[in-house]
């Protein structure tokens, strides 16, 4: 009987939890796009038991990615000297950056060591999940990283000791994050390791700076440059999606011997039934972890049960 009452009381708690979380001006689910072009799509996410700090509808996330934004056109210019570009948000109709709360049904605890390892078949499961579209959250809650991406996902983890709400803390990781979710860096780049960074390379984007190098423009044949992502605006007259090239597997042009060295190895191992390991970039966060294959509901439902701390 008190194991009954203690159940009851806990489902009223969490009922009150997320009844309470429904304020003005927050929304629940990906707003009405204004384009059917690529986009990245943000997030303000917190677990169970999390203090809801409303950085979705107090305009810190807003403030903090406009001006990440700026830094970006000023970046990409001095890089290219003389074109300037930035990321293609997602905006909804009233022209504010579409933001989506979530709250998990997990508490802190009851995640992952890595809380991407839960949060990225979260969104899958909740239809999170077009193909045209990166998905960033700032995740309110602490964590091993700062921040942790690969290709079509991304989370900065606000309460990270390295992180801790600061804004220029956010904004350097949140840049860096989004080069792994869009593929970086690629392993044919100049200067670039095996494990999708530079070595000691502090002051730019890929080693949380805020300058841009070889990951955003080279002259390297048959191997992306950042400057051509479809999340880029203006675009690139000649465009590479990282959702094909990672997640589908079609290389198209992108071909560099580094790539298809550990495009080929990463075959192998799978027609071993192995887990195919990093392969010539990031990760494709939707993969199930059964060779190649991409989440089903099913897949992405036992992913989503993972804990490892």
């Amino acid at each position: 009987m008190k194991k009954i009452l203690l159940a009851l009381l806990i489902t009223l708690f969490s009922s009150s939890i997320f009844a309470s979380d429904e304020k003005p001006g927050r929304f629940f689910e990906d707003q009405p796009d204004v384009t059917d072009d690529y986009q990245i799509h943000f997030l303000y996410l917190i677990t169970k038991d999390a203090e809801d700090r409303e950085w979705d509808i107090n305009g810190k996330m807003e403030e903090i990615l406009l001006e990440m934004n700026e830094i970006m056109a000023r970046e990409t210019k001095k890089k290219s000297k003389g074109t300037s570009k930035k990321y293609k948000y997602d905006y909804r109709k009233d022209g504010k950056i579409d933001i989506t709360f979530i709250r998990l049904d997990k508490t802190f605890k009851e995640l992952h060591k890595y809380p991407n390892s839960n949060i990225a078949p979260y969104l899958w499961l909740n239809k999170f999940n077009n193909p045209k579209k990166i998905y960033y959250s700032f995740s309110d809650m602490g964590g091993v990283d700062g921040g942790e991406a690969g290709v079509p996902m991304g989370s900065t983890f606000l309460r990270n000791k390295h992180v801790n709400s600061s804004k220029n803390k956010i904004i350097k990781i949140t840049l860096h994050e989004l080069h792994h979710a869009q593929g970086g860096g690629f392993i044919c780049v100049p200067g670039m390791g095996k494990n999708a960074h530079y070595q000691g390379d502090r002051p730019t984007q890929l080693g949380h700076g805020l300058a841009l190098s070889t990951a955003y423009m080279h002259n390297v044949e048959g191997c992306p440059q950042l400057v051509d992502s479809v999340y880029l605006t203006p675009t690139s007259e000649d465009p590479y999606d990282p959702y094909k090239i990672t997640c589908e597997r079609e290389l198209g042009k992108y071909t560099h011997k580094k790539i298809m060295k550990m495009f080929n190895k990463q075959n192998k191992k799978v027609e071993k039934g192995h887990w195919p390991g990093r392969g010539f970039g990031s990760y494709c966060k939707w993969q199930s972890g059964d060779g190649f294959n991409l989440f089903t509901d099913s897949t992405a439902a036992e992913a989503y049960e993972l804990v490892g701390h």
